[in-house]
């Protein structure tokens, strides 16, 4: 069991449902909580997909005054934002049942990833509330 593997993904995901555009709460939650992570601590269903995300948040070049991370993120398309987001909750909630297999029930194992499909949709959302910075970014696209 890996306790501090699990904190940092939880605060990645309670990162992840914060206020503001997805792609800040994407490099904001990479940044401060997944950057360092060996992906050999990861589950093992997760860990190339984990590569590729940590691939893809390396891949731009950072301006002065900016990181790589948020350089990167900025250029990711609306679909791969939401994808890296989910694919953050799922490592969470895999790490969760693995973490919580030897407590549980084999019946209530799954019952934690049945909630990433909507938790993910519900972080996909830009903004916290206010339509207004949803259009914002929708009209600059």
């Amino acid at each position: 069991m890996n306790s501090a593997l699990a904190d940092q993904l939880e605060a990645a995901v309670i990162a992840l449902a914060s206020h503001g555009a997805l792609k800040d709460r994407l490099a904001t939650a990479y940044s401060n909580h997944l950057g360092d992570i060996d992906v050999q601590e990861l589950p093992l269903e997760v860990q190339q997909d984990f590569t590729e995300l940590s691939k893809a948040m390396h891949a731009a070049r950072a301006l002065p005054g900016d990181n790589v991370v948020r350089a990167s993120v900025r250029k990711f398309s609306n679909e791969e934002a939401q994808r890296s987001a989910a694919l953050i909750v799922r490592i969470y909630g895999l790490e969760m049942q693995n973490q919580n297999s030897t407590l549980r029930s084999p019946a209530r194992i799954g019952a934690p990833s049945r909630g990433n499909t909507a938790l993910a949709a519900l972080l996909a959302l830009e903004g916290g509330g206010s339509g207004g910075a949803r259009n914002k970014h929708a009209s600059g696209a």
